[in-house]
């Protein structure tokens, strides 16, 4: 892409100079006849370029939310050891998280990106857990949803499960 630009800047110099091997030019060609066409096409076959590159990706088919859920399926973005970190400094040490309950909002959120929230649901179970157990139900809720790993959730549970029978009807 330099090639054409340096050609074409070199073309325009001697054209348009006038005196070329200390003789005039028959002729002054305007700077404007030749740059302008010329960036005008460079700028079009850009953005064809990177239209039909766009166009030719299978991923462009898939909506943006399913695209990003793609890639961040590809690797593991979470560490399991420092979101048990964090859930402990911010739950304390009696933090736990309910397989069952997290891996379905994870799963949920991985097939339909973005779903709406059944609320009725999430609070009907809410109001039905032990007073001890209404935030690691939410917690286990929003986790799911939020990061979207079943993974996660399974490896968290193997070091902070919550014993189901806290909840009064599991997922």
């Amino acid at each position: 892409m330099k090639y054409p630009i340096i050609l074409s800047l070199y073309f325009v110099f001697f054209v348009n100079s006038n005196i070329v091997n200390g003789q005039e030019t028959p002729f002054e060609l305007p700077v404007q006849l030749v740059g302008f066409p010329f960036i005008v096409g460079t700028v079009k076959l850009t953005n064809f370029l990177k239209k039909l590159s766009y166009s030719l990706s299978p991923a462009t088919y898939r909506s943006r939310n399913r695209r990003e859920l793609t890639l961040a399926s590809d690797s593991e973005p979470y560490d399991s050891q420092e979101v048990e970190k964090y859930i402990v400094g911010e739950f304390g040490a009696r933090a736990c998280v309910f397989e069952r309950v997290c891996a379905h909002y994870a799963t949920r959120a991985r097939s339909q990106p973005r779903p709406q929230m059944n609320w009725s649901d999430v609070f009907r179970q809410y109001k039905r857990s032990p007073e001890q157990a209404k935030e690691l139900y939410l917690l286990s809720v929003f986790l799911g949803d939020i990061v979207g790993s079943p993974q996660l959730c399974h490896q968290l549970a193997k070091r902070r499960a919550c014993d189901d029978t806290l909840l009064a009807d599991n997922h």
